[in-house]
């Protein structure tokens, strides 16, 4: 017994806490923005993709996430993640690069929506893969809460400790994703003012959110060119899974189809 935990303790170790991503390349930047109860790992396949094509990719962490502790993520607000997004954009340009593309997965793509609602002339376009922006039945909680157990398992908590914390965990992942849809629901009031082109990856698998309102959100924006892709055989994390590939090509075309001045 005492080899076993002495075992579990090495590997609690060995086990690296997820980085952000920023790799300067060309004179393009493509900011990628993680999901609810994910980390830049998210999308760091997609940034690999993005660098082999000379673009500069920045993938910062949200506040409270890439911890042990799931509480840090339910400790946090939803407008404090979009500005660490405006923070991120800022940040891009103070390294000097001027021409930005802003895209997310999930809650990561709700941020980047909101970022392109803003009108910001750095942005030359963007948006969101398998991301909730109009209110439908979805199973969010249910999964940050799966996480949280997950994640607890590699902390320092006792196994007591852990069984205490879940029902308070529980309770607050609800309330922060009313929170979270609340913003959602503002975005979705704003798309009519998106006028840069938008990009909208929807996996046809997934289980976390309803897949169809991808449509909704196609038809809310009206001033501007917008391209869905369709994954039938992908889950909600699109960004790692069966059409990874295909998904890395189509974001890349989009990208690459923007009005760049450089």
């Amino acid at each position: 017994m005492l080899k076993l935990i002495k075992r579990c303790c090495e590997l609690k170790k060995n086990i690296s806490l997820p980085k952000p991503v920023f790799a300067e390349h060309g004179n393009r930047a493509v900011l990628l923005l993680h999901a609810y109860s994910g980390s830049p790992n998210d999308v760091r396949m997609l940034c690999r993709r993005l660098e082999q094509e000379n673009y500069t990719v920045y993938s910062p962490m949200f506040a409270g996430h890439g911890t042990f502790d799931p509480q840090d993520i339910l400790k946090e607000k939803v407008n404090t993640w979009f500005e660490n997004t405006k923070e991120a954009i800022l940040f891009l340009k103070n390294k000097g690069y001027q021409e930005i593309a802003v895209l997310g997965l999930s809650m990561g793509g709700i941020m980047a929506m909101g970022a392109l609602t803003l009108a910001d002339p750095a942005i030359v376009g963007g948006g969101s893969f398998c991301s909730p922006i109009f209110k439908a039945e979805n199973h969010v909680p249910e999964n940050f809460i799966r996480y949280a157990e997950q994640v607890l398992g590699y902390s320092n908590f006792t196994e007591s400790e852990q069984k205490a914390m879940m029902p308070e965990i529980e309770q607050e992942a609800y309330r922060q994703l009313a929170a979270i849809e609340a913003f959602a629901e503002k975005v979705s009031q704003q798309l009519e003012k998106i006028e840069r082109p938008v990009f909208l990856a929807q996996a046809g698998k997934d289980k976390m959110i309803d897949p169809f309102t991808v449509f909704e959100t196609a038809k809310g924006l009206v001033h501007t060119k917008t391209t869905i892709q369709w994954y039938p055989e992908s889950g909600h994390v699109v960004t790692v899974d069966k059409e990874r590939k295909e998904f890395e090509k189509d974001v890349v075309s989009f990208i690459e189809s923007l009005s760049w001045k450089e």
